[in-house]
C-alpha cells in the first residue's frame, strides 16, 4: 500500500495582514496547507528548513522587495516556483518578474479561480521539472551505456558512460552511427538481423564485440528498444549497452579451465565421474565409459549411479551418498562394481562434495579397480599362513639369540670384573697363607720346647737332677716369647676365620650372579640383596675412585629374574664408577644407591657425582652400540641390555635425570608382584 500523497505547502509572502488571512483561507479550500510571513529574511529561513512546493510573493513587501526578494530565491538555488503578486498593473514590473525566474503575475485581489488554475499548473510543471531533472541525473550518472539515435540510426545523445567506455566526447559521437564502433568481427546478417527487429518496432537483446577510438577491442551486452512518437511511428532508438569484457574473460578462462579440467581427468588412470543431487551422472573421463562399458550418447539419455553398482550394494551407496551430501563422514568405500554387459569387479569409490556458493549440488569421485590388489590379497592371506609359522620359528630362534647376547653381555662384565675379583680373593686367601706360616713356625717352637719338657719330666721321673735343664728350659721360653706366641695364636686363628668368611662371600655373590634361571623364569627376589651382592662383585671397579653410601629401605619381594636385575644393577654401578674415573680427580668420588618402595612399586636409583650426559645424547643412551666411553671401551650394549630388561621384560621403567650441579641419577621401578610361586633360594 502507497504512502497517501502529501499536500503541497504554499508560501505567502505579504506585509498585510489581510491579505496574508484571506490568502490562506484559499489556499486550505483548495486543499493545500498554507505557509506564512510577511519579510523576506524569514522567506529565505523558511525556504531552508522546510518544504515549500509554491511561493505566493508579494512584489511590494517593505524593505527587500519581492523582485530583490525573488533574485534572492534563486541565488540560493531554490528551484520552487514563485508566482508574483501586485496591487498594481504595471506590465513592466510583470515581465521583469518573469525574465527574472517567476513563474506567473497575478493582480491583487487575486481571483480565487485564477489562483486555482495557476498553483495547479505550476506544481504541475514543478514536478514535471523535477522529474525530468531526475531523468537525466539518472541516465547521466548511470554506470550503463545509453544513446539514443533518430529513426535513421544517428546518434543524438549519448551519456557520459558511453564516452567513457568508447573514447568518443559528446560532441564526437553526436551526428555519427552507431558503426563507427564495429570491429568488423561480426557478421553483416547479425546486424540486418538486429536492424529488423527494432524497425519492427520489438525489443533487440545480443552482445557487441565492438572497438573503442583508441582501437581496443571490448564486449558489451546490448538492449536496443524503438521509441514511438504520438502518432504511434518510431521516432527513435535508444540502446542501453553494458561492458562485458570482463564477464567474456572469465567465461574464456572458465571454459578453458573446463577444458583442461576434461583433458587432465582423462590423462588420469582411473574413472572421475560427477552426479547431481538425484545421483544421475553428469561427467565421466574416458576412462569411466572404459571401465563401465557405458556411451557418451548413454550419459546425455541419463544413467543413474545406482547402476554402477551391484544391487546389494545399491543401498549402502544410496545411504553413503546421503551421508556425503550431508557432511557426515563414512569409512566404508569399497564396493562391487556392475559394468553395463553385467560384468562385476571390486571398486574403491573416494568422494567429494561440489559446492556451489556453500550448498552441495552434486558428488565428484574417482573410481579405483581393485581386482589386482584383491588378487594379491588373496595370494598374501595364504603366503601369511606360511609366513605366521616361519615368524614364530624366527621369533623363538631371536629370543633365544636375545638371551644369549644378554648372558655374553653378562659373561663381558664378568669377564671385566674377573681381575677385580681375583684381587678380592687374593687378598684374604694371602692373608690366610701368611697366617699358617706364621703358626706353622709357632708350633715348630712350642713343638721343640714341648719335647724338652719331656726330656726334664723324663729325668725327673728317674729321680735325676733336672735343676739345669729346668733352668735351659726357661731359658728358651724367654727366648722364644712363649707368652706372647700363646696369646697371638686364638688371633691368628680369627683372623684366619675372618679371611676364610671373606672368601665365602665373595664365592657365594659369584655363585649367585653366575645361576641361570630360564629367561622367563620369574621368582621372588629381594632388591637390597641384589644391590649388596652386585657391590660385592664390583667392588674392585670402584673402590679406588668411589665411595659407596647405601639407603636401602625395607622392601617387599618382587617376581623378577634375579640375575637379569643383577646384571642391571652392575652395569649402572659399573657406569657410574667409569664416570667418577673420568673425571681423573684426586679425590675419591660418590655413588648413593637407594631404594625405597610403595603400594605398587619398588624403586633404585644410583646416583653418582660424575659429569654427567650432555643434553643431545640424553635420548641415544639407551640405544645399541651408542656409546660415550672413548674407543675400544665398552660394547655399547649395557645400557640398552639393561633398558630391554627393566621395561620389556619386567613391565617396569628406566629413567635417566642429568642434575643441573651436575652428575647422573639412573631410577629403576618394577612393579611388586606376588602371583609367583618359585623364591630365589
Amino acid at each position: 500500500m502507497f504512502p497517501p500523497e502529501r499536500k503541497a505547502t504554499i508560501l505567502i509572502v505579504d506585509d498585510s495582514e489581510l491579505v496574508r488571512n484571506s490568502t490562506s483561507d484559499i489556499i486550505k479550500e483548495l486543499g493545500y496547507t498554507p505557509l506564512t510571513t510577511d519579510n523576506g529574511e524569514e522567506c529565505i529561513a523558511l525556504l531552508g528548513s522546510q518544504k515549500v512546493d509554491l511561493v505566493l510573493l508579494d512584489i511590494d513587501i517593505p524593505g527587500t522587495n519581492g523582485m530583490e526578494l525573488l533574485s534572492d530565491i534563486r541565488a540560493h538555488h531554490f528551484s520552487v516556483p514563485v508566482v508574483m503578486t501586485s496591487g498594481s498593473g504595471d506590465i513592466m514590473h510583470a515581465a521583469h518578474s518573469l525574465k527574472i525566474g517567476a513563474y506567473q503575475y497575478l493582480i491583487k485581489p487575486v481571483n480565487p479561480e485564477k489562483l486555482e488554475a495557476t498553483l495547479k499548473n505550476a506544481l504541475s510543471e514543478s514536478k514535471l521539472r523535477q522529474k525530468v531533472k531526475l531523468f537525466s541525473a539518472v541516465i547521466t550518472r548511470s554506470p550503463v551505456n545509453i544513446a539514443i539515435t533518430d529513426k535513421e540510426g544517428t546518434l543524438e545523445y549519448v551519456n557520459p558512460a558511453f564516452s567513457r567506455l568508447t573514447g568518443y566526447s559528446y560532441k564526437e559521437a553526436i551526428g555519427q552511427n552507431p558503426r563507427i564502433l564495429k570491429s568488423g568481427e561480426q557478421p553483416e546478417s547479425y546486424y540486418k538481423e538486429l536492424w529488423d527487429t527494432i524497425t519492427a518496432g520489438k525489443v533487440w537483446h545480443g552482445q557487441f564485440h565492438n572497438r573503442k577510438k583508441n582501437g581496443e577491442l571490448y564486449w558489451e551486452d546490448a538492449i536496443i528498444c524503438p521509441i514511438a512518437d504520438h502518432t504511434g511511428k518510431i521516432s527513435h532508438f535508444i540502446s542501453l549497452k553494458q561492458d562485458i569484457s570482463l564477464r567474456k574473460q572469465e567465461q574464456d578462462a572458465l571454459a578453458e579451465s573446463e577444458r583442461r579440467f576434461e583433458e587432465l581427468s582423462d590423462l588420469l588412470p582411473q574413472p572421475v565421474f560427477e552426479c547431481d543431487l538425484q545421483g544421475k551422472i553428469t561427467y565421466s573421463n574416458s576412462l569411466g565409459f572404459e571401465a563401465f562399458g557405458y556411451t557418451r550418447e548413454d550419459l546425455e539419455n541419463g544413467v543413474s549411479s545406482l547402476m554402477l553398482f551391484a544391487p546389494e550394494d545399491r543401498e549402502r551407496t544410496m545411504m553413503n551418498m546421503r551421508n556425503r551430501l550431508s557432511g557426515i563422514p563414512f569409512e566404508d568405500h569399497e564396493y562391487t562394481a556392475l559394468k553395463k554387459d553385467g560384468t562385476r569387479f571390486p571398486v574403491l569409490v573416494y568422494t567429494a562434495r561440489i559446492l556451489r556458493d556453500g550448498k552441495p549440488v552434486g558428488i565428484r569421485g574417482i573410481v579405483l579397480d581393485i581386482t589386482d590388489r584383491k588378487h594379491t590379497e588373496e595370494t598374501l592371506q595364504q603366503l601369511n599362513q606360511t609366513l605366521e609359522l616361519r615368524v614364530e620359528e624366527r621369533t623363538k630362534e631371536l629370543n633365544i639369540s636375545h638371551q644369549q647376547m644378554i648372558l655374553q653381555d653378562k659373561l663381558a662384565s664378568i669377564g671385566q670384573l674377573a681381575a677385580g675379583i681375583a684381587h678380592e680373593l687374593n687378598n684374604p686367601i694371602n692373608f690366610v697363607r701368611i697366617n699358617f706360616a706364621t703358626l706353622k713356625a709357632d708350633i715348630a717352637d712350642l713343638q721343640e720346647i714341648l719335647a724338652k719338657y719331656r726330656d726334664v719330666t723324663k729325668k725327673m721321673d728317674e729321680g735325676s737332677d733336672a735343676k739345669e735343664e729346668l733352668q735351659k728350659l726357661h731359658q728358651m721360653e724367654d727366648s722364644l716369647s712363649i707368652n706372647q706366641l700363646l696369646d697371638e695364636i686364638p688371633e691368628i686363628f680369627a683372623e684366619s676365620q675372618r679371611g676364610f668368611e671373606r672368601i665365602t662371600t665373595i664365592i657365594g655373590s659369584m655363585r649367585n650372579f653366575s645361576f641361570r634361571h630360564d629367561m622367563d623364569q620369574m621368582v621372588l627376589f629381594d632388591l637390597n640383596r641384589g644391590v649388596r651382592e652386585t657391590l660385592i662383585i664390583a667392588r674392585n671397579e670402584y673402590r679406588d675412585y668411589a665411595s659407596i653410601e647405601t639407603r636401602l629401605e625395607e622392601l617387599p619381594p618382587i617376581a623378577c629374574n634375579p640375575e637379569q636385575i643383577n646384571q642391571v644393577l652392575l652395569n649402572l654401578i659399573i657406569n657410574s664408577s667409569h664416570a667418577i674415573r673420568s673425571l681423573k680427580s684426586s679425590t675419591k668420588g660418590k655413588i648413593t644407591i637407594h631404594t625405597h618402595a610403595d603400594k605398587e612399586k619398588v624403586y633404585c636409583t644410583i646416583t653418582d657425582n660424575g659429569p654427567g650426559i650432555k643434553p643431545e645424547v640424553q635420548s641415544r643412551i639407551f640405544e645399541p652400540f651408542f656409546t660415550t666411553k672413548e674407543p675400544g671401551v665398552g660394547t655399547g650394549l649395557g645400557l640398552s641390555i639393561s633398558y630391554d630388561i627393566i621395561v620389556h621384560k619386567h613391565e617396569g621403567t628406566l629413567d635417566v635425570y642429568c642434575p643441573p650441579e651436575g652428575g647422573t641419577v639412573f631410577t629403576i621401578t618394577l612393579p611388586i608382584r606376588q602371583h609367583t610361586q618359585s623364591r630365589e633360594p
